[in-house]
């Protein structure tokens, strides 16, 4: 973004702070991203019932979006969305072509305005508490605007703890700043912790989930059989791992109305991707835009919001900044606005990948060296790989089992083209950013995490 000086932005955050002709204070905003959970394993998406029953009590309260769309099926590209507002495509932080084994992934360039900027810009003290170490390290830009970044493979206790250590914080410095507090939970992803890490790490192979993982991979994207049993049983472990992360998530809840800023703050929770069992040849994630990979919750409680509202329109995660703006309000609100207009049902939803990690090109031949991009109109989407073109009907075939490109053609065109339209209006022209090395740490955080290979 174009640098503010000191003197604008303590003005402007003196003038919001004071309200204009306004006398409500601005709200706590805490924006919660749930690493690698799909939106139909919460019990309020249709999920098992009983599997994740404060997530759901939150929806109960709070604007529920039916339908959600990850901008892409990894981390690193889906955050700097959920940052700036803009898709892959527009702000260019995403996969490219290489055969060598390095990190081929562009940071989130600093011309970029991201939300935590603008945030700060208006008056909020901005604070960043992310568990995903590699993929949201501050190398990759995503740190900027946040007063307090800390990138750390905290289990969820440990960031819940320190999520209400900064929140307590906040209220003795009784400054008139409220908080702006980003949250990436990881315990959801790799290696699934349904039970603290140390005690998985002496797991032995035949029950550690990164190793039956690994077997998973092997069996249905090396040899190309069915996930079976083998499949089921990941996933299990998947689903005890979220069943332990909402009730952490309830345990923030909690702490934050215990401190009395429950109610009257704004609490977004979504996902950056899904996670796959074995459907259409893929398991975990980041190789390709099917629903499993991309469709995630999104729940937004407004402030004093004690009744719950289930949504139709569209969303994606670029509409977070826009939908944080419209719960703030006032001038504040406006502000945001001016830098975030996208909000639910008000443009197109889409979905992209771009080309494979290191890990996947040297386990995989170059299946996944690929781009693909996906656009939702109504209940159809499409899926564009080069010249060949897939179309889904999702309210008949939810699984995506059934192409319907051949069958109707002039609407998989139709869609074909506004795609390519939509991306050549907005590509991004700016520079391409390189990342520094990772150190020795985030090395080995990269083989844990299943980035590099490693269990």
């Amino acid at each position: 973004m174009t640098a503010r000086t000191p003197i604008l932005m303590a003005g402007l955050a003196l003038l919001v702070a004071c309200g204009g002709d306004e006398s409500a204070p601005l709200p706590h905003v805490i924006v919660i991203s749930l690493d690698t959970v799909r939106a139909d394993r919460l019990g309020c998406y249709g999920g098992a019932e009983g599997a994740t029953p404060r997530l759901d009590e939150l929806a109960a309260r709070a604007d529920l979006y039916r339908s959600c769309t990850a901008t892409s099926s990894w981390t690193l590209p889906s955050h700097a969305s959920m940052f700036t507002g803009l898709f892959p495509f527009e702000h260019g932080t995403h996969g490219f072509r290489t055969d060598e084994p390095a990190d081929n992934v562009h940071p989130l360039h600093p011309d970029h305005a991201t939300l935590a900027e603008e945030m700060r810009v208006v008056g909020y003290h901005t604070a960043g508490l992310v568990a995903n170490t590699v993929y949201l390290a501050v190398r990759y830009g995503v740190a900027q605007g946040f007063e307090e970044y800390e990138p750390s493979r905290r289990p969820g206790p440990a960031l819940t703890d320190r999520a209400l250590q900064i929140v307590d914080e906040r209220i003795a410095a009784d400054d008139g700043r409220p908080l702006f507090l980003f949250l990436n939970y990881m315990d959801t992803h790799r290696p699934y912790l349904f039970a603290p890490l140390e005690e998985i790490a002496r797991m032995p192979p035949d029950e550690h989930p990164a190793a039956l993982l690994e077997a998973l991979c092997a069996r249905v994207m090396n040899e190309g059989a069915p996930p079976g049993e083998l499949g089921e049983r990941v996933a299990e472990l998947y689903g005890r791992a979220l069943t332990v992360l909402d009730a952490e998530i309830g345990r923030l809840l909690d702490g934050l109305d215990e401190r009395g800023v429950l109610d009257g703050a704004v609490v977004v929770v979504t996902s950056d991707h899904g996670e796959a069992f074995g459907t259409h040849g893929i398991v975990e994630h980041a190789k390709d835009v099917y629903e499993p990979l991309v469709a995630v919750p999104l729940l937004v409680k407004r402030s004093g919001q004690r009744a719950g509202r289930k949504l139709d329109e569209p969303a994606s995660l670029v509409d977070v900044p826009g939908l944080v703006a419209d719960a703030i309000g006032g001038a504040a609100g406006e502000e945001l606005a001016g830098r975030f207009p996208r909000v639910p049902g008000a443009h197109p939803v889409t979905a992209e990948i771009h080309f494979a990690r290191p890990r996947e090109v040297a386990l995989y031949a170059g299946r996944f060296q690929r781009q693909r991009f996906a656009l939702r109109e109504g209940r159809y989407k499409v899926i564009v790989e080069g010249d060949e073109v897939e179309l889904y009907d999702l309210s008949a075939d939810p699984g995506e089992l059934v192409d319907l490109a051949e069958r109707e053609p002039s609407r998989a065109e139709a869609m074909v083209r506004s795609l390519r339209e939509l991306r050549s209006s907005g590509a991004y022209a700016g520079e391409r950013l390189m990342p520094q090395p990772p150190t020795p740490v985030q090395r080995k955080d990269i083989d844990e995490l299943g980035y590099g290979g490693g269990r």
